[in-house]
């Protein structure tokens, strides 16, 4: 495949990539679409320091552009040549995997926190917001994994709040591991871009 369609690809997939993580991030600040629990701050702190939405999201978003434009060689906002625009694709590129670094790392670590939500304390009277005590980790495996069943019947409210809190942990997690994969390909092909420019430029 010719540089410039792998960058067309490589730049709307991340698009849409992007998109998803930000879907996935504001989706955790409204457990079950209710906007009462994000008004008092009983959400967890890793879904509120919105790495998929500027992280994985708008950085990502605005990187895949810039990498979608030098696909189509718009001459309009080309400031260059095709070579030059493949070395700015570069950067953004770099941009982009590290913002999607960034935001796995912290969707990793909110999805292995555990929700945040009211607990009942071992007394069954008391009740207080906080993060799940249990042990998260599976370690029959010789690879840790987090337990989400360790998390069943912990969580009194928000309701149903663990299904919801690990499946867009993991949506969120999996779009960024996607957007790492689609950047390191397009450095890769960034350097090809660089020493021999579009493959598909009409002479």
């Amino acid at each position: 495949m010719c540089v410039g369609k792998c960058a067309r690809c490589t730049g709307l997939s991340l698009m849409l990539l992007a998109l998803l993580s930000i879907t996935s991030n504001l989706f955790l600040l409204f457990p079950n679409l209710d906007g009462s629990y994000l008004r008092r701050r009983q959400i967890s702190s890793y879904a509120r320091f919105l790495s998929g939405v500027w992280a994985g999201g708008l950085m990502v978003l605005l990187a895949s552009i810039q990498i979608t434009t030098t696909g189509f060689k718009v001459r309009r906002l080309s400031c260059c040549g095709p070579r030059c625009d493949m070395f700015l694709s570069g950067v953004s590129s770099f941009v982009a995997l590290l913002g999607a670094t960034i935001s796995l790392l912290v969707s990793v670590a909110g999805l292995f926190s555990g929700p945040y939500c009211l607990l009942q304390e071992n007394d069954g009277a008391a009740q207080k917001w906080d993060y799940p005590k249990h042990n998260i980790f599976n370690n029959s495996s010789v690879v840790m994994v987090p337990d989400m069943s360790s998390w069943s019947g912990a969580c009194i409210e928000p309701p149903y709040i663990e299904t919801w809190h690990s499946s867009f942990f993991i949506l969120m997690s999996m779009s960024n591991i996607l957007q790492i994969m689609l950047c390191l390909s397009q450095i890769v092909n960034v350097i090809f871009g660089v020493l021999c420019g579009h493959c598909d430029q009409k002479k």
